[in-house]
């Protein structure tokens, strides 16, 4: 009886250790999370989404929108590839739970949930082929054209639009954007319906006319209301920590879209009223931002971004680009308010100091900090007078923005502003991030520190408020570019701006250098101790390993090396002589090991002499 109940005893022991551990590890060291897997359906549409097949690489708006709400609400998505009439379908059906790049429509309601923030705005144009002349923007021009077209609400979009205006056209359906477009290419139909932003340019499209504007989302399946309410709080967060996220993915994905690259009429009629040329005129002495390299050819972000943006959008005829360099920013608005510049470079993105020039600036080109340079260490009196470049009214603008109660002294250069820091004549300089490490390695500023301001500057490009064509079509070639496009353009102007030479190294880092050189002395010194030590001792290994100590004569060691050495050597002929000392035993016995030791030295010098030659 005592053993069955101490085994009960034991079994309730072991087991309750067995729930509390089972409770702890489960609770504090296994984290099982089990993603809700979700079908999505995946179409292939170019820049919104790609890679529409298993095992291709996914890119798109749509793609990485996906993955945004993913990385909240932990969802895992299964993949339904297919056109997009299948995936739609597929999604009435309730076979797919989430679609995205849905128009909403009021009709759609019964059969789709939308959540309660879209996933971006989606225009919708009508394009035709880039040469076509028959169609123009007189929707009148329609009557009677084939009209291509997917299914759902570009459908409805365009049936609509010419209901409105009582224009008979014939609209062609297609499974796919990709039928669509190719349809256009070979002339089966004479325009099509699209996204403005999601319809990559090409020679055989332009957009035309705006038919409708949607907000578009990433839609629920009516079989699937539990993960509505997951998105709509996962689009809350969103909203509420990043309200700019879908404009960002607006500008990475669609900057290079036929409507954003495609010149207007009225940037064309610009063009054509200015010899298709634009006149740019830059501050020199400006880089990495703009100057004039050896050959007197403007250089600089400027240039590059120029011939980037202006590569990349599509216009009849090629737009040349002429460059007119300036000392200082007075001359520079005189001349673009004279006509005769149509551009100038660089101009803040401060919209005040913009009207106070009669200007308008273009989109933002580059952004970069400010820094503060000044003369050993900072004190309350460093800022109490800056000196400020006068031909620079970036740097300007920035000090009576940023450092209202400091006093101005103006210089005709940086380096003149830099020196009067240098010298004490001024408490502080501004200098732009991207060149204040660069300019302060020449040697004679070794004194001079800098550190960064909280403010940054932006620069733009800047139109006269009478010339307004120009700022549209100006606009459109940069909306081509993305930071990393300005970044890249920097780097090997940086490289170039100031060259730093050993001398200023060496004046710059004088006790580094003392201390370099000392460790290197020490090290050859060492080196030369060890190689002579090695040296001799190689030399003492030879000695006794090859030659006898008392004789100097080499040993039988010797001997014998050299005899394997001629028998390994064919047709060689030598000859060995053998010798013995008689009476050295003798010697030894009678007058001692010092008497037969000079025996033997005298007796291996008569030999040497009667042979001539020893090893």
């Amino acid at each position: 009886m005592r053993k069955t109940l101490a085994f009960f005893r034991l079994f309730f022991v072991s087991l309750a250790v067995f729930c509390t551990a089972s409770s702890v590890f489960g609770k504090d060291h296994i984290h099982t999370v089990v993603r809700k897997k979700l079908k999505v359906g995946y179409y292939e549409n170019e820049a919104f989404q790609e890679g529409a097949s298993d095992g291709a690489v996914k890119s798109g708006y749509a793609y990485e929108y996906l993955q945004k709400v993913s990385s909240m609400t932990g969802w895992q998505y299964e993949y339904v590839y297919g056109s997009w009439a299948e995936v739609y379908s597929a999604f009435l059906r309730g076979d797919v739970d989430l679609l995205a790049g849905l128009g909403y429509s009021a009709s759609r309601l019964p059969y789709m949930n939308y959540p309660d923030y879209p996933m971006g705005y989606e225009s919708y144009y009508l394009f035709v082929r880039s040469k076509e002349t028959s169609i123009t923007r007189d929707a009148e021009t329609l009557r009677g054209k084939k009209i291509g077209t997917i299914p759902g609400l570009l459908q409805d979009a365009i049936g609509t639009w010419l209901a409105d205006r009582n224009i008979k056209s014939e609209i062609v359906v297609f499974d796919d954007v990709y039928q669509r477009d190719v349809a256009l290419e070979q002339g089966d139909i004479d325009a099509y319906i699209g996204e403005g932003s999601s319809v990559s340019v090409n020679e055989f499209n332009k957009p035309l006319l705006k038919i409708a504007s949607v907000n578009m989302y990433l839609c629920v399946s009516k079989n699937r209301p539990d993960i509505l309410k997951e998105l709509n709080m996962a689009l809350s967060e969103l909203d509420s920590n990043d309200p700019f996220y879908v404009n960002r993915l607006s500008e990475k994905y669609f900057s290079n879209s036929a409507l954003t690259v495609r010149i207007s009429p009225a940037e064309h009629e610009w063009l054509d009223n200015h010899d298709n040329t634009l006149r740019v005129g830059y501050m020199d002495n400006f880089l990495p931002y703009c100057g004039t390299d050896s050959k007197g050819n403007a250089a600089g972000i400027l240039v590059d971004a120029m011939e980037v943006g202006f590569k990349k959008i599509k216009a009849n005829h090629e737009i040349k680009i002429t460059y007119q360099p300036f000392q200082n920013a007075e001359d520079m608005v005189t001349a673009i308010h004279n006509h005769d510049i149509d551009v100038i470079f660089p101009v803040s993105n401060n919209v005040y100091y913009m009207e106070q020039n009669d200007l308008f600036k273009s989109k933002e080109v580059i952004t970069s900090a400010m820094n503060l340079v000044y003369l050993n260490k900072m004190d309350e009196d460093t800022t109490a007078t800056i000196a400020i470049n006068r031909h620079n009214q970036i740097q300007y603008d920035y000090a009576q923005t940023n450092l209202p109660d400091s006093k101005m002294i103006l210089y005709d250069s940086v380096s003149e502003c830099l020196d009067a820091v240098n010298s004490g004549h001024a408490g502080c300089a501004i200098l732009s991030g991207l060149r204040a490490s660069v300019l302060l390695r020449n040697s004679k500023y070794i004194n001079l520190n800098y550190i960064e301001l909280p403010a940054s500057t932006t620069k733009c490009f800047g139109v006269s408020t009478h010339n307004l064509g120009v700022l549209s079509l100006l606009d459109r070639a940069l909306n081509t570019l993305d930071s990393k496009d300005t970044l890249t353009f920097t780097y090997k102007y940086l490289e170039n701006e100031s060259v730093y030479t050993v001398r200023e190294f060496i004046k710059r880092h004088q006790a580094l250098v003392f201390y370099i050189c000392a460790i290197l002395f020490t090290v050859v010194l060492v080196a030369v101790e060890i190689f002579i030590s090695k040296n001799q001792k190689e030399k003492l290994y030879f000695k006794f390993a090859y030659k006898d100590s008392l004789t100097g004569a080499f040993n039988r060691r010797a001997y014998e090396e050299d005899v394997m050495a001629f028998e390994n050597q064919k047709n060689q002929k030598y000859v060995c002589v053998s010798m013995d000392l008689n009476g050295l035993k003798k010697v030894n016995d009678d007058l001692g090991h010092l008497a037969g030791d000079e025996l033997i030295k005298n007796a291996y010098i008569l030999i040497a002499e009667a042979l001539w030659q020893v090893r």
